[in-house]
């Protein structure tokens, strides 16, 4: 069966291959030899996806959104031949500066996608943030091919569940949880002098 036709790049940047994406659903999404990125933002007037592989400090690539892939206030287009399992992308977007208005846009600075389920970036946990980078947390594909095999849900009535929400570092902190390996919160951690 022949690929789909809105499956083949259309545009190049730096070796990477892309097209105009699909607008829903919002997020980044697998398609068939690609990812499709699809962001909104009603106030930018630019939008360029960064992409990452996992861990590395510098981008392997940024691609402006060209604004004929702009579809009202929805940027989308589609990457191909991405290693889906080592990327994480972030976005710039440009804008107006009105605080005032609740418009903040900084080029400099890459944001996170808001649609991600995963996100990563800053992997070592308690690591105090280094302001000087332009990225601080980037996103990551979600995957929801899990094998459940032979599970099926309880189906328990609401009636006779009992449910528990506990914030973990909260909840083992203190010596009366017993756990070997408590979760410090990060004012009781002691750092030597630098």
């Amino acid at each position: 069966m022949e690929p789909r036709i809105d499956y083949y790049p259309t545009h190049e940047h730096e070796g990477f291959q892309f097209r105009r994406g699909h607008t829903l659903p919002f997020g980044a999404t697998v398609v068939p030899s690609g990812v499709n990125f699809s962001i909104f933002s009603s106030a930018a007037t630019a939008c360029s996806l960064v992409l990452f592989r996992k861990h590395e400090a510098e981008p392997m690539v940024e691609i402006e959104f060209p604004q004929e892939f702009r579809i009202g206030d929805v940027y989308s287009m589609i990457v191909f031949d991405l290693d889906v399992e080592e990327l994480e992308y972030g976005y710039r977007f440009d804008g107006p500066w009105n605080p005032e208005a609740g418009h903040r846009f900084d080029k400099a600075k890459i944001l996170c996608d808001p649609y991600a389920r995963v996100l990563g970036g800053r992997d070592v946990w308690k690591e105090v943030p280094d302001w000087s980078r332009a990225d601080q947390h980037r996103s990551r594909l979600a995957f929801d091919d899990f094998d459940w095999e032979h599970d099926k849900p309880l189906e328990t009535p609401i009636e006779n569940l009992i449910m528990y929400e506990a914030h973990v570092r909260g909840f083992t902190a203190d010596p009366s949880s017993g756990v070997s390996h408590p979760e410090h919160s990060p004012a009781s951690v002691k750092r030597s002098p630098t």
